[in-house]
Order: C-alpha cells, then sequence, then structure tokens
C-alpha cells in the first residue's frame, strides 16, 4: 500500500470527525439560516470529494 494512500484515509477518517463532532457540539445552537448554510457547504464539500474519489479510482 502506498504511503499517499494511507495519509489520504487518515485525512478522510479526521474530516468525518470533525464534522462530526461540529455537528454535534454546535449545530443545535444555530439558527436555522446558518444549519443550512453549512449543511449545504459540507454537502458540495462531500461532492467534490467523491469526484476526487471517483478520479483515483480509490
Amino acid at each position: 500500500m502506498k504511503a499517499e494512500y494511507i495519509f489520504f484515509t487518515i485525512g478522510l477518517i479526521f474530516l468525518f470527525s470533525t464534522i462530526a463532532y461540529f455537528s454535534y457540539n454546535y449545530l443545535f445552537s444555530m439558527a436555522n439560516s446558518a444549519k443550512t448554510g453549512s449543511l449545504l457547504l459540507l454537502t458540495v464539500a462531500f461532492f467534490f470529494l467523491g469526484n476526487v474519489l471517483k478520479q483515483r479510482d480509490v
């Protein structure tokens, strides 16, 4: 296994854990418009991440 895949996997784990932590701690106290905006940004980020993974055949 190449080292770049190991670091890429570790990065994905940190990405998912950061989003989970953010959602659990801060999403409950935000205004509805801020919740919608942050979730839309996360959706776009996951869309681009999916495209990168598809192009790399991961």
